[in-house]
């Protein structure tokens, strides 16, 4: 079976991507700075690509194009992508990249070589799926993901020892601190959004599901690092710590939630 259009479009999505991390790096070690302008340019060339798959299947499916997990790691990697390309410094758009461009890629290639062919076929929202909290909810969340990775990414470049790569711990905190004023925010709305829905479609807000428990995990782990970065005894390692913390948690949510909630619950209820 030939491969489809939306895929083609994919796969040179993740060559930008990984594209963009491997000059973004490759400007950090030669310390040429004009390489991070062309990294920013190849994650939002990769991001921009995404979102035309995702309009692509909306079309198909004449709704919104977010009703499985394949669509929202798709979304997810370009809020990651675009909010390297747009919310972090000039300065640091180097450092950024690196940060971005290889976790938006790796969501992608994971997506398309792991998740089984006839799941990623694109498929019109179920009814529970079918109000308009349900969308906004799952943009809210993923651009809330998006700055979130990108300053878990960069937390766990700031722990890593002097020397190993040619980066000041002040740009990396910078870094992280766009990335979490961006997303945090984003993500506390996602969560509103999403029991507005959960009342709307189930009748009840909150449900301590597998899926529940895990973003509350990851709200809390970024609430503390959104209110501890200039707090004496929390600044550089110790909030750097947190951020990777936070990062785990949200990969495990993103990525593994599903897979847990299928053992308990039904799979109807869980899309991301």
């Amino acid at each position: 079976m030939s491969m489809a259009f939306e895929d083609w479009l994919a796969i040179l999505a993740v060559l930008f991507l990984f594209g963009g991390g491997g000059l973004s790096l490759a400007g950090l070690l030669t310390g040429r700075p004009g390489l991070g302008h062309w990294a920013r340019w190849c994650a939002g060339s990769g991001g921009y690509l995404l979102l035309l798959v995702l309009t692509w299947r909306g079309l198909q499916v004449q709704g919104w194009p977010l009703t499985d997990l394949y669509e929202v790691l798709l979304l997810t990697a370009a809020t990651t992508a675009l909010a390297c390309a747009l919310v972090a410094p000039r300065r640091q758009e180097a450092l950024a990249g690196a940060c971005a461009g290889p976790a938006a890629g790796l969501m992608v290639a994971l997506a398309l070589l792991f998740l089984p062919s006839g799941s990623r076929l694109p498929h019109p929202p179920t009814a529970a799926l079918g109000s308009l909290w349900f969308p906004l909810h799952v943009l809210a969340t993923t651009l809330g993901y998006g700055g979130l990775i990108l300053a878990g990414s960069a937390g766990l470049l700031r722990l890593l020892p002097a020397g190993r790569l040619p980066i000041s711990p002040h740009d990396a905190e910078e870094v992280a601190w766009r990335g979490l004023s961006w997303g945090y925010p984003w993500l506390t709305l996602g969560m509103v959004l999403g029991m507005v829905w959960g009342w709307w479609a189930w009748g009840r807000p909150w449900s301590w599901s597998t899926k529940e428990v895990l973003t509350l995990l990851t709200w809390g782990l970024f609430t503390l690092a959104f209110h501890t970065r200039r707090l004496k005894g929390w600044r550089g390692w110790p909030h750097a710590l947190i951020l990777t913390a936070g990062l785990a948690a949200l990969l495990l949510t993103l990525l593994a939630a599903e897979a847990l909630a299928r053992l308990a619950v039904p799979v109807a209820e869980y899309v991301f």
